[in-house]
This record gives structure tokens, C-alpha cells and sequence, in this order.
């Protein structure tokens, strides 16, 4: 049976750690494989760094070794990443060459007008601070590499937290299923940014 990667990718503050509990909550992610997460690592072992930047860069650096060894060992784990930089289209490109199946899971919302106060309310929780403005920046480059990443995915599942007025966060709801880009399912109406990645 071929090892399996996770990959959660979406924007900051679009709610990829609550999707991440919902799947495995639901069983769609193993609860006993490991979660290679930046975010967790640095708050866990980088806390006697006490340069916020360089402490965000060595966290990223450890994410990019540790999912590189465990693609080398073809151990099934899960991740998550913004997906801004392209580098993570190749991550999936890495593990398809590994002999991984690629299970993307894209959360994301239609404006991204809200997500600096979602981050700022999940720092207030102890979550990991992203100035606004590099969150607002990262926003279309997401959805750019993301739109390429879709058909390199065995399976791909989008899901939405769009808050509607008056709605503070929003449970992620899915609203579409592909594989290998094939639409199998899609919820009506779509969100914009889905409907964006499906007429790639």
C-alpha cells in the first residue's frame, strides 16, 4: 500500500489548523501519523530564540527537512502550508516521484479582507502573529500556486469559510471533490475561488 501525504494549504487565518482537527476528528487524516507543522515547532522548541523572524525561519527550514526525510523513508504524514512559494508545487511533484498518493486539502475563503483580524484573534490563543499586510500579500500567490497544484493531487478536497454578515469564523465546509483534477463533486453555489481553480 503506498504511503499517503496530507497536505492542508490555504491562506493565513482561513482556518487550516481547524480543518486539521475536523479530518482527523472525522477520520479522514490517521491519528498516528505525524504532523509536520512550522507553527507547533516553533512554539514547542524555538522559544529560546528570541528574534521573531528568525525564529519563523528556522521553523520553516526544520518543516522543509523533516517532510524531506520523510519523504526519503516513505512514511505517511501530514502538513500544512500558506502554499505561497512555489517550491510547494514541487513538494508535491517530490512525493508523487516518492511513490506517495498526494491528498490535498485547500481551505480558503472568497475575500481576504478578514483574515488579519482571524490571525490576530488565533494570537490572542497563542497562535503564531503574520503581519496583515504580508497576509493580504500572500493571498492571490496562494491561490495561483494552489489553482496548479489541484490536478497534481490524487485527491482533492476544497473546503470554504467564507463568513457570511455578522458570522465571526465559520467551520470549513466542502465544496468540491477532485481527483487528479476531475471534478467528482461540487456544492451549489461555488465560491469564487473554488470555482477559479475547478475552470483551471
Amino acid at each position: 500500500m503506498s504511503p499517503i501525504f496530507y497536505l492542508l494549504a490555504g491562506p493565513n487565518g482561513a482556518g487550516k489548523s481547524t480543518l486539521y482537527r475536523s479530518a482527523v476528528a472525522s477520520g479522514l487524516i490517521p491519528t498516528d501519523i505525524e504532523f509536520v507543522n512550522a507553527d507547533l515547532h516553533e512554539a514547542q522548541s524555538l522559544r529560546h530564540i528570541t528574534d521573531a523572524r528568525q525564529r519563523s525561519t528556522e521553523a520553516r527550514r526544520w518543516a522543509d527537512a523533516r517532510r524531506e526525510q520523510l519523504l526519503r523513508a516513505g512514511q505517511s504524514f501530514v502538513s500544512e502550508t500558506v502554499f505561497s512559494h512555489p517550491s510547494k508545487i514541487e513538494l508535491l511533484r517530490a512525493a508523487r516521484a516518492a511513490g506517495f498518493q498526494v491528498v490535498l486539502l485547500v481551505v480558503c475563503v472568497d475575500d481576504p479582507k478578514p483574515l488579519p483580524e482571524r490571525v490576530a484573534q488565533r494570537v490572542e490563543q497563542g497562535g503564531h502573529a503574520v503581519p496583515p499586510d504580508r497576509i493580504l500579500a500572500r493571498y492571490p500567490r496562494t491561490l495561483q500556486h494552489l489553482t496548479e497544484a489541484v490536478p497534481l493531487a490524487d485527491l482533492c478536497l476544497l473546503f470554504d469559510t467564507t463568513a457570511r454578515r455578522g458570522q465571526d469564523i465559520v467551520p470549513p465546509r466542502l465544496v468540491a471533490r477532485l481527483r487528479r483534477g476531475v471534478p467528482t463533486f461540487t456544492q451549489d453555489p461555488m465560491p469564487r475561488w473554488a470555482l477559479g481553480m475547478l475552470r483551471r
